[in-house]
């Protein structure tokens, strides 16, 4: 058996992105033993860019929880340190985006722009909560914002009503109204109704850009029917850059191909995921009551940050089977050059291990990965059922056609029988039938 043949780059990559994450991880940042100036300077930043208030706050805690400490009491002295930072940029979030600012800007510019920076700052400091429970969860701010006194009218941690207050501002979009009548529509069953929905959204989404993905499909195989000119072409102008691409384009022309058709579908689609996207995530708080298989309580709950609890909390499992559909799916996009489709491979690997990456850094929620593996299970099934089902049934045709001629021209020759009938000449080289009667010498 012939071994495959190995392509360095995706090894490269791979290597060369684990080097760079387990640097990042690794990297130590010499801090000031007092936090207070760089605190203070945070502070002074609330009322003169909340936004980048956050992120200093932020930027405090990855320093100091990466602290190059000469020992365990400066270590957890550190992760003290990073926690009250991120616990800041919570609680200043948290009043950020209080509704009641809001109510109290009157209509207009003024207005938008806070809407605007309450929308950036919710997002930010949404981001430092996560980071506060799931990395600090030991630290005595964590513990402290764990304590159920937050909320409007209610009595609940932290993160947890900064949830509800971003939840508050998303259900006044219609992006959130459609999922959630979705999930209603079937009685908002933790169990069926949540994940239900992601799939009805993921059909929905890849029925309404069929026509566009069909066109898309249509010119990739006209691409490949005349591959072998392309080929010949580049075989003869391999020295002549200029008449190659003049040469092409006459062949293209000839063929009425448009060879930049099969991208034209993709882009206009690209809107279309964005609002699907912004959809999914604007409930995203919503999916914690929703649970998928092994994504529950009584098995993600034991394992915070690493399995998921619900459908709105980061899942390792998924995010990895994400990574597989997303490969395969890539894969599975016909290319009409060969060595196009070798390059393809390739950047298949590439982009779902930057896809993963991004999948680990943010911790998007289950909700939203298990959405897109059900997209690209969706479009492998229909790269399979109109590009390499019809591929392989034409060739499959063609095959017979060939088979057929062959078996015509190496026919026995007729010959006249004894009682004057048509009949084949006999074959002196079979075999005689033997005798088994004949005696043993």
């Amino acid at each position: 058996m012939k071994a495959p043949k190995l392509h360095p780059l995706p090894l490269v990559f791979l290597l060369a992105w684990g080097f760079f994450t387990a640097g990042c991880g690794m990297q130590r940042y010499q801090v000031a033993p007092d936090p207070k100036p760089r605190l203070d300077h945070a502070k002074t930043l609330e009322t003169q860019s909340p936004v980048g208030a956050i992120e200093e706050y932020m930027k405090i805690a990855k320093e100091y929880g990466s602290g190059d400490a000469k020992s365990d009491v400066e270590t957890k002295k550190f992760r003290e340190i990073a926690g009250d930072a991120l616990a800041r940029a919570v609680g200043f979030g948290y009043d950020t985006i209080d509704p009641k600012r809001l109510d109290n800007t009157a209509a207009g510019i003024a207005r938008t722009e806070l809407e605007s920076l309450q929308f950036q700052a919710g997002d930010k400091a949404l981001m430092a909560a996560r980071d506060l429970v799931y990395q600090y969860g030991d630290t005595q701010a964590s513990i402290k914002a764990n304590e159920a006194k937050y909320g409007d009218g209610e009595s609940l941690p932290l993160k947890v009503a900064l949830e509800r207050r971003i939840d508050s501002r998303n259900s006044r979009i219609y992006n959130y109204k459609i999922i959630d009548s979705m999930i209603k529509m079937t009685g908002s069953n933790p169990y069926f109704s949540y994940w239900f929905a992601l799939l009805a959204v993921a059909v929905i989404a890849k029925g309404v850009t069929l026509p566009l993905t069909l066109k898309s499909f249509k010119s990739q195989r006209e691409m490949q029917k005349i591959q072998p000119i392309i080929k010949a072409l580049q075989e003869k102008y391999k020295d002549d850059k200029p008449s190659l691409n003049t040469e092409m384009m006459k062949a293209y022309k000839e063929h009425n191909i448009n060879p930049l058709a099969s991208c034209f579908p993709m882009l206009i689609q690209l809107p279309f995921f964005i609002w699907v996207y912004t959809s999914i995530r604007y409930y995203e708080f919503h999916f914690g009551h929703g649970y998928f298989f092994w994504i529950h309580p009584s098995i993600g709950g034991h394992f915070k940050g690493i399995l998921g609890g619900n459908l709105s909390e980061f899942d390792l499992i998924l995010t990895l089977l994400y990574a597989l559909s997303n490969i395969i799916t890539m894969r599975m996009t016909p290319s009409p050059d060969p060595a196009a489709a070798q390059q393809q491979k390739q950047m298949s690997v590439m982009m779902t291990l930057m896809m993963l990456y991004m999948f680990l850094i943010y911790k998007w929620s289950s909700a939203f990965t298990l959405y897109w593996i059900m997209t690209n299970t969706i479009g492998a099934w229909q790269s399979w059922v109109y590009i390499y089902k019809p591929k392989r049934m034409e060739e499959a045709a063609a095959a017979a056609k060939r088979g057929g001629s062959v078996v015509d021209v190496q026919a026995k020759p007729v010959s006249a029988t004894a009682d004057g009938k048509s009949g084949t000449a006999p074959n002196n080289g079979a075999r005689k039938p033997m005798n088994r009667n004949r005696k043993k010498r």
